[in-house]
Parts: C-alpha cells; structure tokens; sequence
C-alpha cells in the first residue's frame, strides 16, 4: 500500500467516525439510511433535538406525540406501519416550537 492510498484509507476512516457520531447524536443509525424514507429520518431528527435541547417549550401532549413517534421508529414493526401525516405531525411540531423559540429570542432582544 503507498502513501496516498493509505492516507485517503486513514481520512476515509475519520470521516466515518464523525458521520456516524453526529447520526448517534440526532438519534438515527447508519444502519437506517438505507432503509428508511428520508421524510420518517428527518422527523426522528426533529423529534430527538427536541426532546433533547427544548423539551421545556412543549407543550405535554407535544411530548407524547414526540415520544409515541420516537418508539414508533425504534420498533421495526410499528416502523413499517408510519405514515407521511405522522412524520409531517412530528415535523409541524418542530416548526411551532422554531417559531416560539425565535419569538422569545426576538423579545429578549
């Protein structure tokens, strides 16, 4: 093996890593991105920074939306069975709580 090929091998490796670590963190597996419709990954995204960072803006029944898709996604079987209007349900969410979160940054302003 000379150089280059083991240099591109080595960065190939370090971009795997920081790809699958930011996946983890937004609560996909990279297992997933072949599997499943990009509109349910992007709504399992939205769901995770939600809960995550602003699950003190939500409303309790927001939560449990959030909560019964984030389950929902993680079972195979009840995965298979998620509609479009449930992923757009998730996505909704996340566009009031932008929407409550840039109001209040506007007012502290």
């Amino acid at each position: 093996m000379d150089d280059l090929t083991y240099s591109i091998q080595k960065q190939k490796h370090k971009d795997e890593k920081l790809t699958n670590s930011w996946l983890k963190q937004n609560g996909i597996k990279s297992a997933q991105l072949t599997e499943i419709k990009i509109h349910l990954l992007q709504a399992q995204k939205i769901a995770t920074n939600l809960l995550k960072h602003h699950k003190t803006t939500l409303e309790q029944h927001q939560i449990g939306t959030l909560q019964d898709y984030l389950h929902a996604m993680s079972n195979k079987r009840l995965r298979i069975k998620l509609t479009q209007a449930q992923a757009h349900k998730v996505m909704n969410i996340g566009t009031k709580t932008n929407r409550k979160l840039f109001k209040q940054h506007r007012q502290h302003i």
